[in-house]
């Protein structure tokens, strides 16, 4: 395949090609990026964009493709008494995901009948189609009050030694990566989402057996403690990162082999369906959210931390909001167009130590691109639309 006359952006395309350019796939790989009309076409299939922005695949690095669920969220429904369910669900939400541009997906907790690794392992295969997918397995969570009705998507522990059985358990059942559960959550009434659960010894096992295998932990952090004890003890990626301290910023500032995926939107009011006639909930969520900002907005703003993209929502609020972590991001942090393209491409590969494979349209990585209508180097709101044409491994998906 050769793409022509596409509009590059500089900064996430191999040094030294044109900003106008013809790009040439072969097979699932890129072959190279050369100036417009200089390709060889013959025997080739042509996608013309007429001057259309291409751009690498969308990359979303905390996802739960379970939550693919549209009737009834959480709930177990017939998945309790049809587990398979679960991996259509998952599949749909894959689906999605490939659909609106991301290429690629980083799925942060799976559930018991491993529905996301059952996804991954079906599109590696051919049997279906579907988004590049990358998994962490079941989390990995101490025995903690309130999360009893989550037993369903926690690998429950009580001890160190436990935490190295269910690190094991999940590469053996195919996880990319460990997820890690290291702050009570927002979502959990009786938990407290600052206050750290993990201890020391139990995140160290952890982080041992996964690098023993060549791979990392992420762990959902929302607390300021927490969030330096697991930068200090090699935890890779900080999901949600919500409360970091400057004191944490300085100790990860100019580092590539650690950084945050913060998930903006999931927790906004507006996210949530909450609006100031919900009473309690709505000012939680609003004091909660605006205290977060300003945390990831330090981070933002006064460090060079690596920040990477994570929506974090089931597939009804995608559906309903599918551009709400770009607005948010751009209204609530203000990333800059350049830094939120990077977020969702290229750091967040690099995050999720991919960056040689996919994240920039360059010679030798996959043929993953998006075509958008528009420029959002300059005008973002061209990522708030549905890409025009999706391409995965080489082929063009629509």
């Amino acid at each position: 395949m050769i793409i022509k006359n596409c509009r590059l952006i500089p900064f996430l395309t191999e040094e030294g090609a044109p900003e106008m350019a013809d790009v040439i796939v072969n097979g699932k790989k890129i072959e190279a990026v050369v100036p417009c009309g200089t390709a060889e076409c013959e025997g080739q299939e042509i996608l013309d964009i007429h001057g259309a922005t291409l751009m690498p695949g969308l990359i979303d690095a905390h996802v739960h493709l379970f939550m693919g669920k549209r009737s009834g969220g959480f709930n177990l429904g017939d998945r309790d008494t049809v587990p398979a369910q679960w991996a259509f669900d998952s599949y749909s939400f894959a689906q999605w995901f490939l659909d609106n541009g991301y290429t690629t997906v980083r799925d942060v907790g799976d559930e018991w009948n491993f529905s996301a690794i059952a996804t991954r392992n079906a599109v590696n295969e051919g049997v279906v189609t579907g988004p590049r997918i990358y998994c962490s397995g079941v989390t990995i969570v101490p025995y903690t009050a309130g999360f009893d009705t989550s037993a369903f998507m926690c690998a429950f522990y009580s001890t160190a030694a436990d935490v190295r059985k269910e690190a094991r358990n999940q590469f053996y059942h195919g996880s990319d990566f460990l997820k890690l559960y290291g702050t009570g959550s927002m979502l959990v009434d009786d938990s407290l989402p600052g206050k750290r659960i993990m201890l020391e010894d139990e995140i160290t096992e952890a982080v041992t057996i996964a690098r023993s295998k060549d791979s990392y932990c992420a762990c959902h952090c929302h607390g300021a403690e927490a969030c330096d004890v697991m930068v200090e003890l090699g935890v890779r990626t900080i999901e949600h990162a919500s409360f970091i301290t400057e004191e944490t910023c300085k100790k990860i500032d100019g580092r590539k082999d650690v950084g945050l995926v913060p998930t903006i939107a999931c927790s906004c009011p507006e996210a949530l369906g909450l609006t100031e006639e919900s009473g309690p909930s709505y000012e939680k969520f609003a004091r909660v959210s605006a205290e977060r900002d300003a945390c990831i907005r330090n981070a933002y703003e006064n460090h060079d931390i690596l920040l990477g993209w994570g929506t974090d929502m089931d597939i009804k609020t995608m559906e309903a909001m599918p551009y709400i972590e770009w607005q948010t991001r751009k209204a609530r942090i203000g990333c800059s167009n350049e830094d939120l393209l990077k977020q969702a491409t290229i750091n967040s590969a690099m995050l999720m130590g991919v960056d040689n494979k996919i994240g920039t349209v360059a010679a030798g990585k996959f043929a993953d691109f998006i075509v958008v209508d528009g420029n959002p180097v300059e005008d973002i709101t061209a990522m708030y639309q549905k890409p025009v044409h999706v391409i995965k491994d080489g082929i063009l998906i629509r």
